[in-house]
């Protein structure tokens, strides 16, 4: 209550005190502002202190965000180095793209040609169902099952691995394989067959190893559906019987036709033997066991383009049937049997084997190419092991009598990308190198606010300053040329290849040198720099190469515990500390300016009661002086 009492007082004080000082009562004398005069000569030069410590704190922290902002670029530039396969731009050319080409290189593919011959490619294995009428259709009466899915060579598998089917439907059975990892993935087809719409595919990865087999078991002791995975399908055989043992009874014009839809093979059975016309024509062939008739019609099938059957001897017993044997080349159901003639006359076709269509659409294959002469097979048709930088896509299988096969593919090297790259690196530190100088300059600039910005830490720009030459000049990890055989000893750091430091601390390139080096040590200056490692994890103890060694340093500078960051955090700690040492400041004087204000208040108070008592004085002395007047 005193307090409010007193502050009351005060104000009201203040108040009377300025109506009088307006009305030019008291001393006449603006007490406001010698108060305020007062305590600002004693305030100012302290508080323009303080003020010139917190604008030299930002210019600080201003500078140290420069400074990590360089480094950053710097080491940006060092990391481009740090990898093997970024040291020059390589591109390939195939005379044959279509067939096979190089998908992906990086700076070490191996500069060179290659002849590539595709024989196969690499597959993986495809196999449909049974057909079943709609997606829910129920299998195995809807009751719960297990698939068997054995993975390998041949489908055969010494741990197969078990799927359970809890929904036995076809959906159901997808969505069981394509729920776990079986190197399997099912989808639902429709067919468009009316009333037998839909198939499941299985789906295998490339590769004879990769082939697979499904079948079916039960759950405790239920029933087992056939889901025709298993259905290996049979080709289709017909016989064409030649009656007698020879037929040398033929006339001129016989001949021998098997026809397959649009397709018709002919053979001549009776001509000239000796291109003597003296001589009647002839029987051309003994019989149906004469080797060159099988022949002849081996080769008529090819010409007419019959792929679909393949031509043999055949003899069978009770009855005696003696002919040819046709054999379908595809597993499947035959809906238009073949026909054939004899002299125009059409003979018997009989059916020996029914087909019988296979549920493996595709089958798993390897890929085999000729690479360089040398024979090479693998599970896939892209290949990364022959050539090391390289990816190598193979997508057609080459014809032998091509004039494009084998494939040429060539690689070439472009280095001019790595001079760039080190002029780069030179540019960036001598930008760097000249912020430094200017933050640490004693001088001022008025258009430069950030000159001298971190004269007043001087040991940290010395210590950054260091860590760089230091780093810049270093040998990379056992560049000897004798503990380590990737590096040569004549190039071990930066100097090797034109880059040096002048006396003012600047990077200088000579690309003379450089042209030399890269010309002469290519590849041990991509062993300094890289140490032949790409995409080598940080944590790795092994060598990462001089780049990556400068890298480094430049990032502990920087780090969240790095010297940047703990003297940032120290100046804005000290800006704080600024910030409050101000506001306290402002509080002590502003106490002391409502001290002389009380004062001066005071005073005013008395001058202007020495004024009434003036006043009063002077009244009384003029009364007494107008009655002696008067007497």
């Amino acid at each position: 209550m005193s307090t409010d009492t007193t502050n009351s007082s005060s104000s009201s004080s203040t108040a009377a005190q300025q109506i009088l000082t307006t009305l030019g009562a008291g001393s006449g004398i603006d007490i406001f502002k010698m108060s305020r005069d007062l305590t600002d000569v004693e305030k100012l030069p302290k508080q323009e202190k303080i003020n010139e410590n917190i604008a030299a704190t930002e210019a600080q922290i201003s500078a140290y965000g420069l400074v990590s902002y360089q480094l950053a670029v710097l080491k940006q530039s060092f990391e481009g180095l740090n990898d093997a396969n970024e040291m020059a731009t390589n591109t390939s050319a195939s005379t044959n793209a279509t067939a096979a080409s190089f998908s992906s290189l990086d700076g070490t593919a191996q500069v060179g040609s290659y002849d590539v011959t595709v024989k196969t490619l690499a597959n993986g294995q495809q196999t449909k169902s049974d057909e079943y009428s709609s997606k829910t259709a129920q299998i195995n009466g809807g009751a719960a099952f297990n698939l068997v899915l054995s993975t390998g060579v041949n489908g055969v598998d010494s741990s197969p691995q078990i799927i359970a089917v809890s929904t036995a439907t076809p959906q159901g059975v997808v969505n069981a394989i394509n729920a776990g990892d079986y190197g399997v993935t099912a989808n639902l087809v429709d067919t468009g067959t009316a009333g037998a719409n839909y198939r499941i595919i299985l789906s295998g990865t490339s590769g004879t190893a990769n082939a697979f087999s499904v079948a079916t078991s039960s759950i405790d002791g239920g029933a087992t559906p056939d889901l025709g995975f298993g259905d290996t399908g049979t080709a289709a055989e017909y016989v064409v019987p030649f009656s007698g043992s020879d037929i040398t009874g033929a006339q001129s014009s016989n001949t021998f036709t098997f026809t397959v839809g649009s397709k018709t093979a002919t053979v001549q059975l009776h001509g000239d033997h000796d291109s003597d016309p003296s001589n009647s024509d002839q029987a051309l062939y003994t019989g149906h066991d004469d080797s060159t008739l099988l022949t002849a019609i081996s080769n008529a099938l090819t010409a007419a383009g019959i792929t679909e059957y393949t031509a043999s001897s055949y003899s069978a017993t009770g009855p005696t049937v003696n002919g040819f044997k046709f054999t379908a080349t595809a597993k499947a159901a035959v809906t238009s049997a073949p026909t054939a003639t004899v002299d125009g006359s059409a003979v018997s076709v009989s059916e020996l084997v029914a087909g019988v269509t296979e549920n493996t659409m595709q089958s798993a294959s390897d890929a085999e190419i000729t690479f360089n002469g040398l024979t090479i097979t693998r599970a896939t048709n892209t290949i990364n092991d022959l050539v090391p930088g390289a990816v190598l896509s193979i997508n057609q299988v080459t014809e032998t009598d091509s004039a494009s096969n084998p494939v040429r593919l060539s690689i070439s090297s472009d280095t001019s990308s790595l001079k760039i790259k080190v002029e780069q690196l030179v540019s960036d530190y001598n930008d760097f190198n000249g912020l430094m100088a200017e933050l640490q300059s004693s001088s001022t600039d008025e258009d430069n606010e950030m000159m001298g910005a971190l004269r007043r830490d001087s040991a940290t720009v010395r210590y950054i300053q260091s860590q760089l030459r230091d780093a810049f000049l270093a040998d990379a990890d056992n560049a000897d040329g004798s503990s380590d055989p990737l590096y040569s000893s004549s190039t071990k750091g930066l100097r090797d290849i034109g880059v040096s430091m002048d006396k003012n601390g600047n990077l200088t390139f000579d690309e003379d040198e450089y042209d030399t080096a890269i010309t002469n040590n290519y590849e041990n200056i991509v062993t300094m720099l890289t140490a032949n490692t790409t995409n080598q994890s940080l944590y790795s103890t092994d060598n990462k190469g001089l780049a990556q060694n400068i890298a480094t340093v430049l990032e502990g500078l920087t780090d969240d515990d790095g010297v940047l960051m703990t003297r940032n955090a120290n100046a804005e700690s000290a800006k704080e500390d600024y910030a409050d040492e101000l506001a306290a400041l402002e509080t002590r004087y502003e106490a002391v300016y409502d001290r002389y204000l009380a004062q001066f208040s005071a005073m005013e108070s008395m001058m202007e009661s020495m004024n009434g008592t003036k006043e009063y004085l002077e009244g009384q002395l003029e009364s007494l002086s107008k009655a002696y007047d008067n007497n």
